[in-house]
C-alpha cells in the first residue's frame, strides 16, 4: 500500500437522506401511500416506555482514587446533567429524544460542543434524516450534516468527526449504521399498518344496516321509503336508543353487533400489536396490552423489562457517553454510570427493603443510605429531615 492509498477515501456509507430514513423504517407503505411508523399506537408506546424510562435514570460521573470511587460533581458532563445539555432541552428531554431517535431510525446523533480547553459545554441534537455517513481509510468516520438543524444555517453542510458526536445506535449490520427494530420486524410492522388501514376502510365504507324492518304484506316503494324515513326520524341520531312502538304487524330484527369478520380484524390487530411490542423487547402489559396481565406477574414483567431491555440501552448510553465525552486521560480515572436503581423510585417498599438488606450486610452505612435518598448525613441533618 502506497502513501497515497493510506488516505484514499472509501465511501462505505454515502446514502441519501431518503435512504437513511428508509433504513430506520420511519415510513411504511400502505395502499394510500406513506404511513409514519410512529403513528402506530403500539410503536409510540414502545418508544415512549423505553426512552422515557431511560431518561428518568440518574446519570453520575465517578472518579477513581486507587481502589475507591468518588462522585465527581464538578466534571463538565455532571454539570450538564444537573443544569441542561443545551439551552432548549433538559437532561431527561435530551436522553429521551436521543433514545427515541435510535429506536425509530436506528440512530440517535448529537454534536459534542467543547471549549478551547476541550471541555464539553453543550450537547446539540441532530436529526438523523439530515446526516450522511462516510467511512474514510483507515477507519475514520465522517458525518456530513445538512444545515437544516438547530445548529447550522439552512443549505450549508458541516463535517463532524466521530470524536465530535454522540452516536447512539440500535444493533447494526455493518458496525456503523444502526437498524431500527421496526426495520428488522418489517413484516410485522407492515401487517399492523395494513390491518389498521383495512379496519378504517371497513368502518368508513360499511354498508351493513343495523337491522331490518319486516312486514307480512308487500309494501309499495313509496310506502317503504316513508316507513324508513319515519323510523330514522323517530329513532335515529339524537333519538337513538329510545323505545319503539310497532304497529300493524311490523317487526324489527337487529343484526349482530360484531360479525365474525369484525372479530377476526380485532384479533389480527391484537396480534400485530403484540408482535411489534416483541420486536422492541417491551412486555405487552407495559404498552397497555392487558389481556394476560395480573397483579402477580406485573412486577416480574417490569423486572424482566429492566434486565433484558432497559439495561441494554443504559449500557449503550454509558459507553457512548464515555467514548465521546471523556478524553483518553479521563478514561483511566473517570467512569460514567447510568443507575438502574432509579427504577425503584416509585416503589418505596422495595427501595427500603433493599436499604435494610444493605445495612444489615454491612454493604452501606446509614449516611450512605441517606445520601442515596437525597438527605444530609445524620450528624448534619436538620431536625425532622426524612420524616415525611
Amino acid at each position: 500500500m502506497g502513501f497515497s492509498d493510506l488516505f484514499r477515501r472509501r465511501q462505505v456509507e454515502t446514502r441519501s437522506n431518503e435512504t437513511l430514513a428508509a433504513l430506520g423504517a420511519h415510513w411504511l407503505g400502505t395502499p394510500s401511500g406513506k404511513y409514519p411508523a410512529e403513528q402506530l399506537a403500539v410503536t409510540s408506546a414502545c418508544v415512549g416506555v423505553i426512552s422515557g424510562q431511560l431518561a428518568g435514570l440518574p446519570v453520575r460521573v465517578y472518579r477513581f482514587e486507587g481502589d475507591t470511587r468518588h462522585e465527581a460533581p464538578s466534571h463538565p458532563l455532571a454539570r450538564l446533567v444537573r443544569r441542561a445539555p443545551n439551552p432548549w432541552q433538559s437532561w431527561p428531554d435530551f436522553v429521551e429524544w436521543l433514545a427515541a431517535s435510535a429506536l425509530l431510525h436506528g440512530n440517535g446523533l448529537a454534536e459534542v460542543v467543547t471549549d478551547r480547553a476541550g471541555r464539553v459545554v453543550e450537547l446539540r441534537p441532530i436529526r438523523w434524516g439530515l446526516v450522511r455517513v462516510e467511512l474514510v481509510n483507515p477507519g475514520r468516520v465522517i458525518y456530513h450534516v445538512t444545515g437544516d438543524d438547530l445548529s447550522a444555517p439552512m443549505g450549508t453542510t458541516r463535517r463532524l468527526l466521530a470524536s465530535e458526536v454522540i452516536h447512539l445506535r440500535a444493533r447494526t449490520d455493518d458496525g456503523l449504521i444502526g437498524v431500527a427494530p421496526l426495520r428488522r420486524a418489517m413484516a410485522a410492522a407492515e401487517h399492523a399498518v395494513e390491518t389498521d388501514a383495512h379496519s378504517k376502510a371497513v368502518w368508513r365504507n360499511a354498508s351493513q344496516p343495523g337491522g331490518v324492518l319486516m312486514h307480512e304484506k308487500n309494501l309499495s316503494e313509496a310506502a317503504a321509503k316513508r316507513l324508513k324515513q319515519n323510523w330514522l326520524d323517530r329513532f335515529g341520531g339524537a333519538n337513538r336508543g329510545s323505545p319503539a312502538v310497532l304497529e300493524e304487524g311490523l317487526k324489527f330484527e337487529p343484526f349482530p353487533t360484531l360479525s365474525p369478520e369484525d372479530a377476526e380484524i380485532l384479533a389480527a390487530r391484537r396480534f400485530s400489536t403484540e408482535e411489534i411490542a416483541r420486536a422492541f423487547g417491551v412486555p405487552a402489559p407495559l404498552v397497555g396490552i392487558l389481556d394476560h396481565a395480573s397483579f402477580t406477574n406485573s412486577e416480574t414483567l417490569l423486572r424482566h423489562f429492566a434486565q433484558s431491555t432497559l439495561a441494554h440501552w443504559a449500557r449503550k448510553l454509558e459507553t457512548e457517553l464515555s467514548r465521546s465525552i471523556l478524553t483518553d486521560t479521563e478514561r483511566e480515572t473517570y467512569e460514567i454510570d447510568v443507575d438502574l436503581s432509579g427504577l425503584l423510585r416509585g416503589d418505596h417498599a422495595a427501595r427500603w427493603a433493599a436499604h435494610k438488606i444493605a445495612l444489615e450486610a454491612g454493604v452501606l452505612t446509614i449516611d450512605e443510605v441517606r445520601e442515596v435518598e437525597g438527605w444530609s448525613p445524620l450528624a448534619k441533618a436538620p431536625q425532622g429531615e426524612g420524616m415525611a
